[in-house]
């Protein structure tokens, strides 16, 4: 390094050529002005003498005033320096060849502990000991023997502190030195700068065990993990778990691009992806991803955009999520699937029934909904097992999207499936007879042939429902009351079903409190011996005088008492009142023989508690067992045959009188008269209603008739309305019967009148 002095040889030559033009000039001038005022040569020695004289003041001034001028700009230059030294943090310093401070700064002089003065003219070993001192010379001789910048790193312990602080930890300190020369190139010592490089070399240092460590965690992680250059797509570096997962070595990774590893036909996709990504974008998510030995993963992915080695690179974390995927999509069966059948489960089903409505409502996208019951299911389930059930509902579930190959189906229950068609369908007579056509023939079930009927509930879009579920009630409320629609077995939901529905559901709470309430009454309809007229005996029928409705028809309410249980607490209440009213009947109207006949249901008959009460009342009231008669319908007689047949049989021990009620409506009614021991036969209305009708009614009820006779069983006809019916009736060799023809049903009190009526009548007949 050269440093010019300001004393430099172009400044004393400016002042040595500004000298002599002076001087020349006065000379010459000085000389003629001379020569022309003196005349005497005494004069112009003096002249001569004064001459002089001036051009030393002359030349004094000017020599004064050019020094004055250098002295103001050395000072200026050297404040200037100074101001430059004394405002950076790093240590200034100069040397000269035997290693003493000529120049340093406050920061060099901070550095060695000393001031400025005392660091001039001081060396290293004096200042900074003789370790330090001996590693500066060291540099300094390099620095001079090599005539080039040479730079060093030095560990200096800062001094002491005055007062009791701790001492400080030693700092690093980058010293960059270079040779001084004089004007003519002769080195003459060492201008050097030291600059604290603490900070920046932990920062330096951090940074490399920050890469160090980033380094570690990207060839050491679990996850596969690289690096690919945005703009080639090329990968720039790969981690093991990267190499070990997808099956190419780290040479192969390097020579490909990342397209290598995506499925063919999800490379446009990914190539435009990129195109339209901006830079520093951090993207997540599932992709597919293809190994070396060809097969397709799925990886849920993380990028994160940064520069490697200078380019704009891409580090990418993949997670191979495909078995997770494939566990959840198990799951996902599980909670939209039914396992049973693979169809969808209710659940899943109604997310589809959602969407459908949501297209109805916002595009007019029109469907309907078929909801199905297999019937006979539960018959079948308890005879056959259930492993046999449960193939019939495979199977008609494979005959289900068999019919509706598009369709979305479900099993809701045990037997019941929902059909969505979301397509306009122009005759629902005719999707209705497609579906029966697939479900109806015969069952083919573990070396069984089974038969199964189906009940339909049909709902079309446009009730405006909202929900899903209240559809699929309506489709249940439809598909309820298609199950006694014969013989097609379907029915479409309307509102007035909705409001039957309701109504039942009102009717049912009215009927629970109805009891309670004493809002039930016993109507009575006497059974008449068909040629003498004599009144024989009553049949209790139960009456529902409803505080709001009035009179309750007994079809509405006596199959929910059956429904909800409540039959037999009504029942008990039925045969006590029937019985008192019997036993009162008797004694005031000296009516011995009068006979009731009181009907009995299944779950009555099935009460562990049945033939108790029976006894209690038979001893309260104190009426004879023979004039107790019970009627039993076909149907009661289907359920737990068993179980009814041993209360049947304790019954008759009692001496009580059993009626078949109904006979001729069920399927197994000849079958039935061979089971149970009854002794009454009660002949059906519908028979009674034919024999007007046809001469092949009137034979069928003359068969009934001879069977009866040969069984040893009485014959009673129900329903009889007309004269011509009582004939056909008396023809056919029936004595008893019950009718409109002889009496509606009545009240205790009007029955109690029409009897007394009736004995009085008789009594004046008989009268000589």
């Amino acid at each position: 390094m050269k440093l010019e002095p300001l004393s430099s040889t172009r400044f004393a030559v400016q002042i040595t050529v500004l000298y002599s033009f002076i001087g020349s000039l006065w000379i010459v001038l000085s000389d003629y002005i001379v020569a022309q005022i003196v005349e005497t040569p005494a004069l112009s020695s003096q002249a001569q003498t004064l001459k002089g004289w001036g051009f030393v003041l002359v030349t004094s001034m000017a020599l004064y005033g050019v020094l004055l001028y250098a002295v103001r700009s050395l000072q200026k230059s050297y404040g200037l320096l100074e101001t430059i030294l004394e405002s950076t943090t790093d240590a200034i310093f100069a040397k000269n060849l035997n290693g003493e401070y000529l120049v340093a700064n406050s920061a060099a002089a901070e550095l060695a502990g000393v001031s400025v003065p005392q660091m001039l003219g001081a060396n290293d070993i004096d200042l900074f000991g003789e370790k330090l001192g001996r590693e500066f010379q060291d540099h300094d001789r390099l620095t001079t023997v090599s005539g080039t910048t040479q730079q060093a790193e030095h560990g200096i312990t800062p001094p002491n502190q005055p007062g009791n602080q701790p001492p400080q930890a030693p700092k690093i300190y980058l010293t960059c030195k270079d040779v001084w020369y004089d004007p003519r190139g002769v080195p003459i010592g060492i201008i050097g700068i030291s600059r604290d490089m603490t900070d920046a070399k932990q920062a330096y240092e951090a940074l490399a065990e920050s890469e160090k460590r980033y380094r570690n965690l990207f060839e050491c992680h679990p996850q596969p993990m690289w690096i690919y250059d945005q703009e080639s797509l090329r990968f720039l570096a790969v981690n093991q778990a990267a190499i070990a997962h997808y099956g190419y070595s780290h040479e192969e990774f390097l020579a490909m691009t990342i397209e290598a590893i995506r499925p063919a036909e999800d490379v446009p996709s990914l190539l435009d992806n990129l195109q339209h990504i901006p830079r520093g974008y951090t993207a997540s998510g599932i992709r597919r991803h293809l190994k070396k030995d060809g097969s397709v993963i799925a990886v849920d992915i993380t990028t994160h955009d940064f520069t490697f080695e200078g380019r704009p690179a891409q580090v990418i974390l993949a997670n191979d999520v495909t078995e997770r995927l494939q566990v959840q999509a198990q799951l996902e069966r599980y909670a939209f699937r039914d396992t049973v059948t693979g169809l969808l489960n209710r659940t899943g089903f109604s997310r589809n029934l959602q969407q459908a409505i949501n297209h109805n409502l916002e595009q007019a996208q029109r469907f309907i909904l078929l909801y199905v019951s297999l019937d006979g299911f539960t018959r079948l389930k308890f005879s056959l097992g259930h492993a046999v059930a449960r193939q019939l509902l495979v199977e008609a579930a494979v005959r289900i999207k068999t019919c509706f190959p598009k369709a979305i189906a479900t099993r809701l229950e045990d037997n019941e499936f929902a059909i969505l068609l979301r397509q306009e369908v122009n005759s629902i007579e005719a999707i209705v007879g497609r579906l029966r056509q697939h479900l109806i023939p015969m069952y083919r079930l573990n070396h069984h042939d089974v038969f199964s009927d189906c009940s339909i509930g049909i709902v079309v879009s446009d009730l405006g429902y909202q929900n899903p579920e209240d559809y699929l009630q309506a489709g249940d409320m439809a598909m309820y009351q298609a199950r006694s629609t014969l013989p097609d077995k379907y029915v479409i939901f309307s509102q007035t079903l909705r409001d039957e529905a309701l109504n039942r559901i009102q009717l049912d709470s009215a009927l629970r409190r109805a009891l309670e309430r004493d809002e039930f009454e016993v109507y009575y309809q006497p059974f008449i011996h068909l040629s003498t007229s004599h009144c024989l005996g009553f049949e209790a029928l139960v009456r529902w005088q409803h505080p709001e409705r009035g009179l309750v028809p007994p079809g509405e309410f006596i199959p929910l008492t059956e429904e909800t249980g409540l039959v037999v607490a009504l029942g008990e209440w039925v045969l006590r009142q029937a019985c008192q009213q019997l036993a009162s009947w008797q004694t005031q109207l000296q009516q011995p023989e009068l006979t009731m006949s009181v009907n009995v249901a299944a779950v009555q008959l099935t009460q562990p508690g049945f033939l108790a009460i029976l006894d209690d009342i038979l001893s309260t009231t104190e009426i004879p067992a023979h004039c107790l008669k019970l009627e039993i319908t076909e149907t009661t007689l289907m359920q737990n045959t068993e179980q009814i047949s041993c209360c049947l049989e304790q019954i008759q021990r009692r001496g009580i009188t059993l009626s078949i009620d109904d006979f001729g409506t069920g399927y197994s009614s000849l079958s039935y008269l061979h089971l149970f021991s009854f002794t009454v036969l009660k002949l059906d209305r519908s028979f009674v209603m034919q024999l007007e009708a046809s001469d092949r009614s009137i034979e069928i009820v003359r068969n009934i008739a001879r069977l009866a006779q040969n069984l040893h069983l009485s014959l009673v006809a129900e329903g009889i309305e007309t004269q011509q019916q009582l004939a056909a009736l008396q023809e056919l060799g029936f004595e008893e019967g019950q009718g409109y023809l002889f009496s509606r049903p009545l009240t205790s009190q009007v029955a109690e009148q029409w009897l007394l009526d009736k004995i009085q009548s008789e009594r004046r007949a008989n009268r000589p």
